[in-house]
């Protein structure tokens, strides 16, 4: 099973666990590396998920007699997953006749 976890209100983008560059450079200006760092800043103990209730629903589920292929945590895995599955879907349709079309002419 492999669990995709959304962000946890825990210390890991608290500067007791993360350390970042004093000083940015500028040629990442605007960019999403400048992006994440700015949202460290305001995403640091204001995370949607709740790391005990996470905790607890991965007990839960390696409890279970079945264990899923993927376990998202979190409204905001959720959608990341589901935007992945359309981005996936949208690209084998647009090339799915011609993807076919590959095939070895005898092939069944």
């Amino acid at each position: 099973m492999i669990v995709e976890p959304g962000v946890f209100r825990t210390d890991f983008l608290d500067t007791t666990s993360l350390s970042t560059a004093a000083q940015r450079i500028p040629a990442y200006d605007g960019t999403p590396a400048h992006a994440t760092l700015d949202w460290i800043d305001t995403a640091n103990h204001t995370q949607l998920g709740d790391p005990v209730k996470g905790a607890a629903l991965i007990y839960e589920v390696t409890s279970g007699d079945k264990l899923p292929g993927h376990l998202a945590l979190g409204r905001d895995a959720i959608e990341r997953q589901l935007a992945k599955i359309r981005n996936l879907h949208d690209d084998l349709a647009a090339w799915q006749d011609k993807s076919a079309a590959t095939a070895c002419h005898d092939a069944a």
